[in-house]
């Protein structure tokens, strides 16, 4: 048996408004116009602020290879990830607007404003539009979606791409069209060519279908069409995502780590979660169940279908690449691989705040805009968040101008396992007459290899972040003054 038209049997779950609310009356368009304002506002001020770090240096060079062909060759040797088409996408974006740290990143922002105002969507189609403002509201201010929409990486266009799929589903049970259907087939390819991990995105959303399969799909026959469709799309390349081992690994984490997965989502920490549960639970129970004309409750089939599409979108993805960890390669941990789910933990908030009465929504809701300024700070906006390579290239520059002559050498301390990340950061900014290597590199047979006349030791001073303890001697060198840059502290050679 088919489900009702959402907005059809949501109509019941709408209360007669008791008083004024500012997100709920007809100056709503204004509303959604001042958060996507905010929105804008803290994605773009100072974006070119901090130098790249690593992985967006790899996205860099990919997207400043010479063409499409030699973007995907390069793609094989220097990106774990082998996805293609976010980089392909930076390709063509900074051939217009240039390259700089700026420049590149705000394709990443305008991926994340529209990433608001899909939410917005979705809240408002899910539920009503008083909770899709409300999730607008929280996406704009999400110190997650924050931090990856000011990065020249993939993660804030994947973030957009799963709204886009789950957007178009929703739509799917309110009217299917030929349009709807190519249009949901090319974005669930476009996810799996954004990212490997969309192939848990993927399969949530064939699962979510198939829960509605009537609503949304008309019959089983056309829902299996449509998911063998993008099998047959994705096949060519999928196979790349499986060929080599990752390039990171977290070590297989404690459960506490999956259950605090949304807290980024908002900021705070697992009292603030609990909160947050409570309020979505609320949320659920008046959304879910109304009551009959005869007395007692009864459920409202639309709503509690738009709960498990939701509930789906957060819950399955992050535990689906837990138990891989487990399994398989020990990845789960870092929050962008997760970052493609805080949407849906943002519109279940959302739809729990907008059923509180005013005398506790905005209580609420400002205690949520203080927890998540807390957070944008020290995660956004801190001047030591990335080494400034930059800077420091800067001055070197200056130092070999007027001696075409000269060398420089720069030797890279890292106390990771693995210095290469450094490194590669380090070229990618240092000028051509400056040579890179690593502190395990220098020894007193490898430093004859790289003559120079001006010779530094560079170091992390990022916070949290692994230093190294600077030498006082390194092959022949002998390290005494201190420079210091955000992030970077560097000691100079004496001569």
């Amino acid at each position: 048996m088919s489900l009702p038209n959402p907005q059809q049997a949501a109509a019941p779950a709408t209360s007669p408004r008791t008083g004024p609310d500012l997100l709920g009356n007809s100056s709503g368009a204004w509303a959604c116009a001042a958060i996507v304002f905010i929105a804008a506002l803290l994605r773009f001020v100072q974006l070119g602020w901090l130098s790249f770090w690593y992985d967006e240096v790899v996205t860099m060079r990919l997207a400043r290879a010479a063409g499409p062909s030699a973007l995907i060759e390069r793609l094989f040797q220097i990106d774990a990830t082998r996805a293609p088409l976010h980089p392909l996408l930076l390709q063509a974006w900074i051939t217009v607007f240039g390259s700089t740290e700026a420049s590149a990143r705000s394709l990443s922002v305008v991926c994340g404003i529209a990433t608001v105002v899909l939410i917005h969507e979705i809240g408002r189609v899910a539920f009503d539009a008083r909770a899709g403002l409300w999730a607008a509201w929280l996406a704009a201010l999400s110190p997650i979606l924050i931090v990856y929409a000011r990065e020249a990486r993939m993660y804030a266009w994947l973030v957009l791409l799963t709204c886009i799929c789950w957007r178009l589903l929703l739509g799917l049970r309110q009217s299917r069209t030929r349009a709807k259907l190519l249009a949901y087939v090319l974005s669930l390819t476009a996810l799996v060519y954004s990212h490997p991990l969309a192939l848990l995105m993927v399969g949530t959303l064939a699962w979510a279908g198939l829960i509605d399969v009537r609503a949304a799909f008309g019959n089983f026959k056309r829902w299996l069409a449509i998911h063998l469709a993008v099998f047959v799309l994705i096949l060519p390349w999928v196979g790349h995502y499986f060929d080599h081992p990752p390039e990171f690994l977290s070590g297989r984490l404690s459960p506490r780590f999956l259950l605090g997965t949304p807290i980024g989502f908002v900021g705070g920490n697992f009292r603030v979660l609990f909160g947050l549960v409570l309020l979505i639970a609320l949320g659920v129970v008046r959304r879910c169940f109304v009551r009959g004309p005869e007395g007692g409750w009864r459920p409202l089939h639309a709503s509690c279908v738009a709960y498990v599409f939701l509930f789906s979108w957060l819950v399955v993805p992050p535990v689906a690449l837990y138990l891989y960890s487990w399994i398989s390669y020990p990845v789960f941990g870092p929050a962008r691989y997760t970052a493609f789910v805080a949407p849906a933990h943002l519109i279940l908030v959302a739809a729990g705040l907008s059923r509180l009465p005013a005398w506790a929504r905005y209580p609420v809701a400002l205690a949520l805009l203080i927890v998540s300024v807390q957070a944008i700070g020290p995660l956004v906006f801190a001047p030591e968040l990335k080494a400034d390579w930059r800077a420091f290239s800067a001055e070197i520059a200056r130092t070999l101008k007027d001696r075409p002559g000269e060398r420089a050498l720069v030797i890279v301390g890292s106390a990771d396992s693995n210095p290469g990340p450094a490194v590669d950061t380090a070229r990618y900014y240092l000028p051509d007459r400056c040579a890179v290597i690593s502190n395990e590199e220098v020894t007193a047979e490898r430093a004859v290899q790289f003559p120079a006349d001006h010779v530094f030791f560079a170091v992390s001073s990022r916070p949290n972040g692994a230093e190294s303890s600077v030498p006082p001697q390194a092959g022949h060198y002998q390290f005494r003054d201190e420079l210091r840059y955000p992030g970077l502290i560097v000691y100079r050679a004496a001569r």
